[in-house]
């Protein structure tokens, strides 16, 4: 008996000197509202916590920032783009062509940034095996995401343009599925459909309709959703001498822009009919260009 007291005693002493076990074993045990109470006070302090934390509050401004600059770059882009092939704007038709020039500048940079800044090249580059199974494929889907979005640029409106690329998430989301990057669940799912609802309904609803541009622009969007789940699984293995942006580009570019000058000679015949375009008519033009 007197063992048992003492021992009884002892744990009430343990308690007495550790009020948040008490309170919460007496939470738990008798009043599960209390707890349950306490439980949100105790995240929501966990909370305040970490946005009160200084790195935490660096890390969040850097990557608000970085979604700042995408918007703006890609918004500016787009403009740009659409300003330059639009057939009722400067008409040069050759957005094959043009892009593969930009991936010439984009090798150049990373190159010389890989060059410059030793910190970023990666230990590990990939086998012929590897790069013929995992890089060129991602290259050829980045390749039709950008040849297919500037080609419809063409035919449709700017703003349609936008609304059938934001169909992209759609696409990511079925992609990361199918290779294992997320886990199908219902939320995610009803994203899905909810994207898929509204461009059927922005489709329907478009005045200026071309049936061309719009299947030009979601098939960029769908090789838009495989080519960012094939650079993800790139950028997180290692073993791919991928794992950093910079190095990424300098693998991935000398594909895409291969694959669209190929498209280019195809379809566009640049070297041909460039010559002939009213905006070489002058040399201010030609230099412009």
């Amino acid at each position: 008996m007197t063992s048992n007291m003492q021992h009884e005693y002892t744990e009430l002493a343990d308690m007495a000197h550790a009020p948040g076990r008490l309170t919460a074993t007496a939470e738990s045990t008798y009043e599960p509202g209390i707890a349950s109470a306490a439980m949100q006070r105790r995240r929501r302090h966990k909370a305040i916590g970490l946005l009160e934390d200084p790195e935490l509050r660096k890390h969040a401004l850097l990557i608000a920032t970085y979604v700042l600059l995408w918007y703006t770059f890609s918004g500016t882009l787009s403009v740009y783009n659409k300003w330059l092939f639009g057939a009722s704007e400067r008409d040069f038709p050759f957005p094959l062509f043009v892009s593969s020039i930009h991936m010439v500048v984009q090798y150049t940079l990373a190159t010389v940034c890989l060059w410059k800044f030793p910190n970023l090249r990666p230990s590990q580059s990939p086998t012929w095996g590897m790069y013929l199974t995992r890089v060129v494929p991602c290259g050829i889907a980045s390749a039709l995401d950008i040849g297919l979005s500037n080609i419809s640029l063409r035919t449709i409106t700017l703003t349609f343009y936008t609304m059938c690329k934001s169909s992209n998430l759609g696409f990511v989301l079925v992609f990361a599925f199918i290779f294992g990057l997320e886990r199908p669940r219902v939320a995610l799912i009803a994203i899905i459909v909810v994207i898929s609802v509204g461009v059927a309904l922005m489709a329907a609803g478009e005045v200026d309709f071309v049936l061309s541009g719009f299947l030009e622009a979601i098939t960029s969007s769908a090789m838009s959703g495989l080519r960012w789940s094939l650079t993800q699984i790139l950028l997180l293995q290692t073993r791919f001498g991928m794992n950093n942006p910079i190095a990424t580009m300098s693998k991935l570019t000398p594909v895409i822009g291969m694959c669209m000058l190929v498209f280019s000679f195809i379809l566009e015949d640049p070297f041909t009919e460039i010559s002939k375009n009213k905006n070489l008519d002058t040399t201010h033009g030609t230099a412009f260009i």
